[in-house]
């Protein structure tokens, strides 16, 4: 599939690649360990409530496509419906 030649280059640069997402990855998740520890109990508090929220609307979301779906089965895959506005992750 890949010539031999390529592959002396790619094997390298991925190791690469991958060595360094790694750390990224594990600093990332080691600051943000620690910034909760750093959190007052007022800003915990408020973490927890706005959790409950995006929980809340999720559901909500979730109950309103299945209204969509029971009474018009084509919505997701309308032409007529503008993606613009679409912000899904």
């Amino acid at each position: 599939m890949f010539e031999p030649e390529i592959m002396v280059f790619m094997i390298p640069i991925v190791a690469i690649v991958f060595g360094i997402s790694s750390g990224m990855l594990k600093s990332y998740y080691k600051h943000k360990e620690r910034m909760i520890g750093h959190m007052s109990e007022d800003q915990m508090a408020e973490l927890e409530q706005m959790s409950k929220i995006a929980d809340i609307l999720d559901q909500r979301v979730n109950v309103l496509e299945r209204i969509l779906d029971d009474e018009v089965p084509n919505w997701r895959s309308n032409p007529q419906r503008n993606n613009s506005h679409d912000k899904t992750i």
